[in-house]
């Protein structure tokens, strides 16, 4: 496959992850811009290093060869569909908690969530604290633990500077309780085995390792047999008081590389649907 990377949405060390992961497994790939407001995208190479463009003028990036993984922001998985790639995203209506939640029940870590609509009264009492991010994984703001001032400050401010498509009055919103979490990791999902994991959080603190428990791959693959969302996505799971839980899921396409084997998911992806095994 032909992979195409979108520029400035991983951190920068991770792209050079990417990008070495491809040319040691001698793969191409294309690095693009895409432009706010209009579905275009252009090979970087077309672009002034000092910025001088004119967007009309930059010619539209469309290879020949529609056989094609992306890499990027959710607005390349609808460029990549809009120009007929495939796999191209794996980005789907399946990627919503209101979805998995009736596959994967209370073995998710906030299977307790109230569904609400963003700009919907909460009831909140003296110095409560409540965990919430929105149901679909669009990216439209990151979940997090708000108190009442910080949460009616976060959607007034976000609101009147940043509404999207994906962000604004109707976007669903999952609110639950605070829950007492030792460790995060995410696993790779390809074909429905997990290739690959890495740890990304120990207690409050960010740490990347390669590393993680038998059991905890154990158990997120007991989750994938019990439902996929994608050909290829990422499973966040966690180590509670109360056992392994599912954190979230989300799109591989634009998912952190943390310090997993990405060598390891170029393989997985090659093999799959490289050699015509999509469904």
């Amino acid at each position: 496959m032909h992979y195409v990377i979108q520029e400035n949405v991983f951190r920068e060390q991770h792209y050079d992850m990417l990008e070495k992961s491809i040319k040691r497994l001698g793969l191409d790939y294309t690095t693009v811009r895409i432009f706010p407001f209009v579905d275009k995208i252009v090979e970087l190479k077309h672009i002034d290093p000092d910025g001088n463009y004119v967007v009309d003028e930059l010619p539209d990036y469309d290879p020949e060869d529609k056989n094609v993984f992306v890499f990027g922001a959710i607005k390349l998985a609808r460029v990549a569909a809009k120009l007929g790639w495939t796999p191209g995203s794996m980005m789907n209506s399946n990627h919503d908690f209101l979805v998995y939640k009736e596959h994967y029940g209370d073995n998710l870590l906030n299977h307790d969530s109230e569904i609400h609509k963003l700009v919907d009264e909460l009831k909140w009492t003296p110095g409560e604290v409540k965990f919430i991010r929105p149901t679909k994984d669009t990216k439209a703001f990151t979940g997090a633990l708000f108190t009442e001032i910080e949460w009616k400050d976060s959607v007034e401010h976000n609101l009147h500077n940043y509404r999207t498509e994906q962000f604004n009055e109707e976007t669903e919103i999952q609110v639950s309780t605070p829950k007492n979490i030792y460790k995060e990791i995410r696993f790779w999902v390809v074909g429905g085995k997990i290739v690959t994991g890495s740890s990304y959080r120990i207690g409050n603190e960010v740490i990347y390792d390669d590393f993680f428990e038998e059991e905890a791959k154990d158990f997120a693959q007991s989750m994938v047999d019990k439902f996929q969302l994608a050909e290829a996505f990422v499973i966040d799971v966690c180590f509670t008081d109360k056992g392994w839980k599912v954190v979230e899921c989300g799109c591989i396409n634009c998912a952190g590389f943390y310090k997993s084997d990405l060598q390891k998911t170029i393989i997985a992806l090659e093999n799959h649907f490289d050699n015509g095994e999509e469904q």
